[in-house]
């Protein structure tokens, strides 16, 4: 639990500036917010640029990790050294990340509930649906940022296991593993098979107060993409096992 403690802290002080920075940036936000409330006077306007710094933590784990690994490149032979599995190196940065990003998040969010109560007398069901909404937009902005951060880290991990072997050709093969796999994903999510294997375990997501058809989900989906995340992250753990040379 100690050497788990001290790779996780030293993790943080990796990115805890842009932590920092972030959390500023998200202060700021609520200043512009709070400007256009004066300039324009008109109540929807205020939940544009925060609803653009939500969606926007989409990016907040992959540019973590970008900037952790990027730093351990800088070291790599003492990072490759360690005598921990790389699926433990890697787990503490994305744990890292997450926590980060849940932080900021909580911030935006409760900026965003002081302004709704501040200035919105809602009735009960439309103060209902709107929680209900928020708090599922939560968990689907921290899934999209994690499949984007595996997709980060196998990237990284291929980086260094060819950059020895083909050299100059290491940024195409990259971009062949982004395209062909994508196609293929973009071929199969389009088939029956696929719609036979996620379509279950219906979560139909229904909000009576917005004027929106109820939104389509399964559990099966979800299960199918957190499969994936868990997938390429143990692929990225294994190249960099066996493969990364320093």
């Amino acid at each position: 639990m100690t050497s788990w403690s001290a790779l996780f802290k030293k993790d943080f002080r990796l990115t805890r500036t842009v932590f920092f920075v972030g959390l500023v940036i998200n202060f700021l936000v609520l200043l512009l917010t709070l400007s256009v409330d004066m300039n324009t006077g008109d109540n929807l306007y205020l939940f544009i640029p925060l609803a653009a710094a939500i969606v926007f933590h989409i990016l907040y784990l992959p540019v973590m990790l970008f900037i952790s690994l990027r730093t351990e490149a800088d070291q790599l032979h003492l990072w490759m050294h360690n005598p921990r599995p790389a699926a433990t190196l890697l787990l503490s940065k994305v744990l890292n990340g997450l926590v980060m990003m849940v932080v900021s998040l909580v911030v935006l969010y409760s900026m965003a509930g002081s302004l709704i109560i501040s200035r919105f007398s809602l009735i009960e069901a439309y103060w209902t649906d709107t929680w209900m909404a928020g708090l599922l937009i939560f968990p689907h902005i921290m899934m999209i940022s994690m499949m984007i951060g595996v997709w980060v880290i196998l990237l990284w991990s291929l980086y260094h296991a060819l950059k020895y072997r083909i050299g100059r050709w290491t940024w195409l093969a990259l971009l062949g593993a982004v395209i062909v796999p994508s196609w293929v994903g973009a071929l199969f999510e389009s088939s029956n098979l696929y719609k036979l294997l996620t379509q279950w375990g219906s979560l139909e997501m229904n909000f009576p107060t917005f004027r929106v058809d109820p939104i389509p989900a399964f559990a099966g989906e979800y299960l199918y993409h957190f499969i994936g995340i868990i997938g390429l992250f143990y692929l990225s753990a294994w190249i960099i096992d066996k493969k990364v040379e320093v």
